[in-house]
């Protein structure tokens, strides 16, 4: 048996990644946040800390992105944010650094890649500029989408004023046992705090996280924003009368709630505070770490965060899409304006459009038109994904575009390779236009 942030089940997990790289991506849920709506949320709340702060202009300001993944989120947010900014993707895999470096996608000076592993001292080397991130002259943005959810934590349980270290077996079967002490100011602080706020209770600890964010405070000097979307418990009422933490399993990963509540309680003992979304959001909240923000910082959370974050987005979304046969051409278009021309969101409604798209008003069919190419120019392509060029071939036959088809049709052939429904369709367009 041992502390749950020991168990080898973190190594199983870091070598499924670095044996799949941007495929392993195909299994894991990733899209509640990695769309066009969540970057430009991102975007708002970035412009508020920078208001906040004096900025050098002769240094960029560094947006590192932790656990980047297949790179999509980055390639939204770097677009969002435009010139000023140096995108750095970051994981512990080389694989994945291989796979951005390949990524056409990738290719602006804006993107750098650098090695993170939050387990390990933190001192981004970037690999396009080859410089070592230190002694920043501006503020740093920090993006962790799914990444503390991903990396070791402890658990323990308290009850009638004792506290316990939860350890584990092979098979994540929880056992009590003595509680040593970490050693760590901030550790024991927060274990004696909830050991007296708590009761009847089992809660995990971010060490991991806790620790890395300790070592981006001394690499920003204190001037930081951590924008961490995951499956949350925010607040202490959240952490009553829970049960050992059982993990959520992804193909060959898996994943745990995260105790965002902890992180504001060590950045409160250091001059930051927790920003997040209160107990509705225990699905997926976007917390944000800040140290050194102020005013606009709190008020572009709350305008593009608090009052309808991701977690809303994606419930409006599943129900609409659930209606979607009974919604016009027109609502559907504004559905896909609302989700910021995201390509999942045309897939999931794509069904209706073909269905009704011929019989669309003029106005109502450019307008679609017009959407399905700002999302075609939005889109960064993952493993795992569905044919855009197919499905944007098919809707541009439905409004009797043949030619501008059988150029979607013929991408979609030499981006998925042969398939006869793609090269029939090609037929029926070149039909059409004889």
């Amino acid at each position: 048996m041992l502390p749950l942030s020991q168990s080898p089940v973190w190594q199983q997990q870091r070598a499924f990644y670095e044996d799949r790289a941007s495929e392993a991506f195909a299994e894991i849920p990733h899209q509640a946040v990695d769309n066009p709506w969540v970057a430009a949320a991102y975007a708002r709340v970035i412009a508020g800390f920078l208001r906040d702060a004096v900025l050098d202009p002769s240094e960029p300001v560094y947006v590192l992105e932790l656990g980047a993944g297949a790179g999509r989120f980055g390639h939204g947010l770097a677009r969002e944010l435009g010139e000023g900014f140096v995108y750095v993707l970051t994981d512990f895999a080389e694989s994945q650094l291989d796979d951005w470096a390949a990524h056409p996608g990738l290719e602006d000076d804006r993107f750098d890649f650098a090695r993170v592993d939050l387990t390990q001292p933190i001192a981004p080397v970037l690999r396009r500029r080859g410089v070592t991130l230190g002694a920043l002259k501006n503020p740093l943005v920090v993006v962790a989408n799914y990444v503390f959810d991903s990396i070791p934590a402890d658990a323990f349980a308290v009850g009638d004023g004792a506290l316990h270290a939860c350890l584990v077996d092979s098979d994540f079967t929880f056992t009590h046992a003595p509680v040593t002490p970490y050693g760590d100011e901030d550790l024991d602080a927060l274990l004696e705090h909830y050991r007296v706020t708590l009761d009847d209770t089992v809660f995990t600890v971010p060490t991991v996280a806790l620790r890395a964010i300790r070592g981006l405070r001394a690499l920003a000097g204190d001037r930081l924003l951590v924008l961490a979307a995951d499956k949350a418990l925010s607040t202490e009422e959240a952490l009553a009368y829970r049960e050992a933490p059982e993990p959520a399993r992804h193909g060959g990963a898996f994943s745990l709630m995260v105790n965002f509540h902890a992180l504001g309680f060590v950045a409160a003992r250091h001059g930051g505070e927790l920003l997040h979304g209160g107990d509705r959001h225990a699905a997926i909240d976007v917390g944000a770490l800040v140290f050194g923000g102020g005013a606009q910082t709190r008020e572009a959370y709350r305008d593009a965060i608090e009052r309808f974050g991701p977690g809303d987005l994606a419930t409006l979304l599943e129900g609409v899409e659930r209606a979607a046969g009974e919604l016009s051409v027109a609502e559907l278009v504004a559905l896909l304006r609302l989700s910021g021309w995201d390509a999942s969101t045309l897939h999931a409604v794509l069904g209706p459009l073909r269905d009704q798209a011929a019989e669309a008003d003029p106005a109502t069919q450019e307008d679609l038109r017009t959407a399905l190419f700002e999302i075609e120019e939005r889109h960064f392509a993952v493993p795992g994904d569905h044919d855009l060029p197919f499905a944007i071939g098919l809707l541009l036959f439905e409004l009797q575009d043949y030619e501008d088809a059988i150029e979607y049709f013929e991408a979609s052939l030499e981006q998925h390779g042969h398939d006869p429904a793609t090269e029939k369709n090609i037929e029926l367009c070149e039909a059409m236009l004889s």
